[in-house]
């Protein structure tokens, strides 16, 4: 064999050339992992609004937005920018498997825009929405369904602990004055917001596994359960009583109809459940909704939400086709304008209604269709992976959640609050075969990628 440098360069090229594309790839992941985790965590803080000092009378902070929450919200766009440099590819395949109506939706929102009474209020919202939307939508398309709600599980564990210890520690701040006096709010703006939040993250952290062995992180887990139970008694919301009971039979209804063999059969089991879901709620539930409401010492239509409603629905039929402008009637000043009560009204107090004055009753319609149709696919679909049908039954949860409390809450949807990075990623539906398309750096990339787990 000849030992000559001309034989032996090569061979030592060959040798060290694959090591050092290993170390890059590693690096590179490395970095697109903290990257998007940043992302992904500043876009769920900033849509909770979770800040100290916030006002117990949430009349004395109308339309405040603390500085910090825009410097939170404007770093995403650098952030986002970096991502989209880094992995060009992902970016332009995720735009291209965008649903048709998703694309109609941003359509009729540019169409509200320009018939806006406020142009600028409604662009200023729309670039708050869509740098919460992309954050979600990229770390979901990135590492996969699985993955994602587990990162989303951590943030809610660590919110459950840090909205206890604030309110411990600062009751000023954190319990409500006014006429909501020693309703426990924690960090949010309202404890309303506190109360959906709780509901739909005691759900989130329903194990997503059968736990052999405990571990400290179920610990964890099972702790920031009981203290989201705690803070939701203690926020005396009748609405997240209300869902979480929704949820929690939803969630474990779900199991029993994943194991129904054959598509077109399971969604007949859906649709046939969802009849009976609605009956049971006429008939039954609405005696236990009332009971609920009347322990806190409200009614039915909780807290007169009604009253608003009967102004605003006229306004929605003066612009049918366009709406007053995307996200307008988010603006305290806009409500002041046109609902006249006794006690201030400074919102909507139901998403459906805000979306038809916002953008116009055919995008209502189109919009509302979308996620309907989305719900009914995840309801109907059987994963592989247990694990990845587990977080389809979350996925479901949070949908239905969203789509009842929109009934009662406005901002539910399409608006910058605290639950849009969770419909985001929710709704996202990217299966094996999209994220296939990506070579992975390891197998275990592979894995949380595709949403299975061996």
């Amino acid at each position: 064999m000849s030992t000559s440098f001309d034989s032996y360069q090569p061979i030592g090229l060959q040798r060290h050339r694959p090591r050092a594309r290993a170390q890059y790839r590693i690096r590179r992941e490395t970095f697109v992992r903290i990257v998007l985790s940043a992302i992904f965590y500043i876009s769920l803080w900033r849509a909770t609004g979770m800040w100290y000092g916030l006002p117990a009378d949430f009349q004395e902070g109308v339309g405040k937005d603390p500085m910090p929450m825009r410097l939170l919200l404007m770093s995403l766009v650098p952030l986002i920018g970096l991502y989209c440099v880094l992995e060009p590819r992902r970016v332009v395949e995720l735009l291209r498997s965008a649903s048709p109506l998703v694309g109609i939706v941003c359509l009729c929102v540019f169409l509200s825009i320009a018939f806006s009474v406020s142009v600028t209020a409604s662009l200023r919202a729309l670039v708050a929405v869509a740098l919460l939307t992309a954050g979600p939508i990229l770390y979901r398309a990135r590492y996969g369904a699985v993955d994602t709600f587990e990162s989303l599980a951590k943030f809610a564990i660590a919110t459950a602990f840090i909205n206890i210890l604030y309110t411990a520690a600062f009751p000023r701040f954190a319990v409500m004055r006014g006429s909501y006096a020693g309703m426990v709010k924690g960090a949010f703006y309202h404890k309303n917001m506190l109360g959906q939040f709780s509901a739909t993250n005691f759900i989130l952290l329903l194990p997503a596994l059968p736990m052999w062995r405990l571990r400290y992180y179920d610990l964890l887990r099972w702790a920031a359960m009981l203290l989201y139970l705690v803070l939701i008694v203690l926020a005396k919301s009748s609405t997240a009583i209300i869902l979480l009971s929704i949820g929690i039979a939803v969630f474990y209804g779900m199991r029993w109809v994943q194991r129904f063999p054959g598509r077109i059969f399971r969604s007949f089991v859906v649709l046939l459940a969802f009849a009976l879901l609605g009956f049971v709620v006429s008939v039954a539930l609405m005696g236990v909704a009332q009971a609920i409401a009347e322990s806190f010492g409200k009614d039915l239509t909780l807290s007169g939400r009604t009253n608003v409603w009967e102004q605003l629905l006229p306004l929605i039929y003066e612009r049918p086709l366009s709406g007053w402008g995307f996200a307008l009637f988010r603006q305290p000043d806009i409500m002041e304008q046109y609902v006249r009560l006794t006690w201030d009204a400074q919102s909507t107090h139901n998403t459906y209604i805000e979306l038809a004055l916002n953008m116009g009753i055919p995008a209502t319609i189109i919009w509302t269709s979308f996620v309907v149709v989305r719900l009914v696919g995840k309801m109907t679909s059987s994963p592989l992976s247990q694990a990845l049908a587990i977080t389809k039954r979350k996925e479901v949860v949070i949908i239905l959640l969203i789509l009842i409390g929109a009934f009662t809450e406005a901002g539910m949807m399409l608006a910058p609050f605290i639950l849009w990075p969770h419909t985001v990623i929710a709704l996202t539906s990217l299966g094996p075969e999209f994220l296939s398309r990506f070579r992975k750096p390891t197998q275990a990339g592979a894995q949380h990628a595709s949403g299975l787990r061996r």
